[in-house]
């Protein structure tokens, strides 16, 4: 990693960091990359979890294989039942399905945070509040290498998301698919890092006016 990109990489906090590493892991997996984290009051991990609905055959999450096995809900799995979670906070590493919202609101679980909008949206949202636009790129840039590696390049997320976000696509077609394939996600990103940074300004610009 860069100096800068460690320094963005503490920065963050753990419920951007956490998210994404478990994002990452799911891309390893071959499944769709989407991790989430529950955080006591404190920051304190209390429950982790990352998508298993598309993983290969295999593992021993209950959830696994499932359309239920998203992240949020294999994080609150892990939760156990009659724990008061008004004081905590979810990160997922993008926007929470409906099924995974209600499960939230369900469960009393005090805040939602997400670190990107979900590229399988039918109607962009907002983007998150308070998130570096680096980590937006990253979020993204981890869900749409996920599409590619099991979808391939004409998917239609993938045609969805050339005209949604540019900055991005732009920056999948640049990396190769190789350069996931180390022991951290930190690692995965240092020789891009520039190049994220860059496309964070570019989006911002767009979004921003």
């Amino acid at each position: 990693m860069t100096v800068d990109s460690i320094a963005a990489w503490h920065d963050a906090g753990p419920g951007v960091t956490r998210s994404l590493e478990l994002a990452h892991r799911s891309l390893l997996a071959g499944g769709l990359p989407v991790g989430a984290v529950v955080l006591g009051s404190g920051g304190d991990l209390l429950a982790e979890g990352r998508n298993r609905a598309y993983d290969p055959p295999g593992g021993d999450d209950p959830l696994q294989g499932s359309p239920i096995a998203h992240a949020e809900m294999n994080a609150l799995a892990r939760v156990a039942v009659g724990a008061d979670l008004s004081a905590t906070t979810l990160w997922s590493s993008h926007r929470p399905c409906a099924m995974c919202a209600a499960a939230c609101e369900f469960t009393g679980v005090g805040r939602v945070r997400f670190v990107a909008p979900d590229p399988s949206d039918d109607q962009p949202g907002p983007d998150p509040v308070g998130v570096a636009g680096p980590w937006l790129i990253v979020a993204t840039l981890l869900f749409l290498a996920g599409i590619r590696g099991y979808s391939g390049a004409s998917a239609p997320i993938l045609v969805r998301a050339r005209d949604r976000e540019p900055e991005t696509t732009g920056l999948l077609d640049r990396v190769a698919p190789q350069q996931w394939r180390t022991a951290t996600l930190p690692e995965a990103l240092g020789p891009t890092w520039p190049q994220i940074v860059g496309a964070a300004q570019r989006r911002q610009h767009r979004v921003g006016g």
